[in-house]
């Protein structure tokens, strides 16, 4: 049997009180980057769609797209020549950074 001295009672509790707070923060933490990089994702997969529409339907077909896609996110299309350049921003957590996503193609003439 284990005898323990009587200033180590309780010892235990507190090092869990401690540290619990700890980890719920990396875990909240973890999970909000997690969440992040899904909005990262998504912002790219739209700028892709965009580009292509932007590039063969025109602009406003690629704003009708992106709307019906993510009501949320802002888009940006800029043209040069023959290239059409898509910017898809995508709102994260309010203290996180927005997700963008710029994608480039050639417009079918």
């Amino acid at each position: 049997m284990k005898v323990h001295a009587r200033g180590d009672r309780g010892s235990v509790t507190t090092e869990f009180a401690l540290v619990l707070p700890v980890v719920v923060i990396v875990m909240g933490l973890a999970l909000a980057a997690l969440a992040w990089g899904g909005h990262r994702l998504q912002a790219s997969d739209l700028a892709s769609m965009a580009a292509r529409t932007a590039a063969v339907e025109g602009d406003t077909s690629a704003h009708e797209a992106v709307s019906a896609a993510a009501p949320g996110a802002h888009l940006a299309v800029s043209r040069s020549g023959v290239w059409v350049t898509v910017t898809v921003s995508v709102e994260s957590v309010s203290w996180l950074p927005t997700a963008d996503a710029r994608v480039t193609a050639r417009a079918e003439p």
